[in-house]
């Protein structure tokens, strides 16, 4: 294994960024809680509206965060490159990026965990990305159960990008997240990207934040079934990155990971239709994203739907 001497994080080389588009409200309070974490913050904001603009602004002001104010909305991996190439520029200083969410409510301690969660484990200098366990916002549920009793850490395949620090270092390595997927898969596909370059992927076990997963509604045919009410519920058009972004994946890694490629087409062609069928609303419109992702996957098209 190819040795790397890279920094270990520390708040002083740790630049977060976060990415939004239309947040809400309550976007200040979720940055007063990452600020003091990290040596510098940054929004990036993919055309937003007005009012939106006027609160990131605010904010910017009151906190001392950067800001990048896009014209267009370029998506999550566009908007990413956008951050980890910004820290770039201080020359060295940073040596981290931690990626956020504009949902994502951190605990005080969400980096001193992935600190430590880097200190204790034996292969530091393989690492490239760290990750948080997480709470469910809406039903509670833990993102990963902690199987190794006296470790604050565990390997992993993939990790979503709420939460996570990366290597500058592997990101200079392994290049750009990217930006034809847009939004859904990035994180999988780029933590694909960094264990084919001999990087390792961690998660702290300990619980750093709480993240919605999305979309919820109240389905009794579903606790019949499985025994819990809420069901997923999200809008149509992640259906269709989901299903384009997967089977574009599937397509790329079939020959070089067949039983991920398997298991991936199970989730997007028969779990998740069933579930749309079974208990979501706008079955339509939903299947409708869903045969056009197909379509896309195919015919190569990356980039927003629109």
């Amino acid at each position: 294994m190819l040795q790397r001497n890279e920094p270990k994080p520390s708040r002083n080389n740790i630049c977060a960024v976060v990415v939004t588009y239309h947040p809400d409200i309550q976007l200040r309070e979720r940055i007063e809680q990452i600020r003091h974490q990290v040596d510098k913050l940054l929004i990036i904001d993919n055309n937003s509206d007005s009012d939106c603009i006027e609160m990131i602004q605010r904010i910017s002001k009151d906190l001392d965060v950067d800001v990048i104010l896009n014209e267009s909305n370029f998506g999550v991996a566009e908007a990413l490159n956008q951050g980890f190439k910004y820290a770039e520029r201080f020359g060295g200083r940073y040596s981290w990026v931690l990626t956020l969410d504009q949902d994502t409510s951190c605990y005080p301690s969400l980096v001193q965990q992935l600190i430590m969660a880097y200190e204790d484990c034996p292969f530091r200098s393989e690492v490239g990305i760290i990750g948080t366990n997480y709470q469910e916002k809406t039903t509670g549920r833990i993102l990963h159960k902690k199987t190794q009793a006296e470790e604050n850490w565990e390997e992993v395949q993939n990790l979503p990008t709420s939460g996570c620090i990366v290597s500058l270092a592997a990101f200079s390595e392994v290049g750009d997240f990217r930006k034809d997927l847009f939004i859904d898969y990035v994180d999988t596909e780029y933590c694909m990207r960094l264990r084919e370059n001999g990087y390792r992927v961690l998660i702290s076990l300990k619980i750093g934040m709480i993240h919605p997963l999305g979309y919820y509604r109240v389905s009794k045919l579903h606790k019949w079934i499985r025994g819990s009410s809420m069901i997923t519920n999200y809008p149509p058009i992640r259906h269709y990155y989901w299903t384009r972004n997967g089977l574009k994946l599937i397509f790329e890694n079939f020959r070089r990971d067949i039983n991920w490629s398997l298991n991936q087409a199970y989730y997007l062609f028969f779990r998740r239709i069933i579930t749309v069928l079974l208990f979501e609303d706008k079955k339509v419109i939903k299947i409708g994203n869903i045969a056009l992702g197909v379509w896309h996957a195919v015919l190569s098209r990356g980039g927003s739907k629109k």
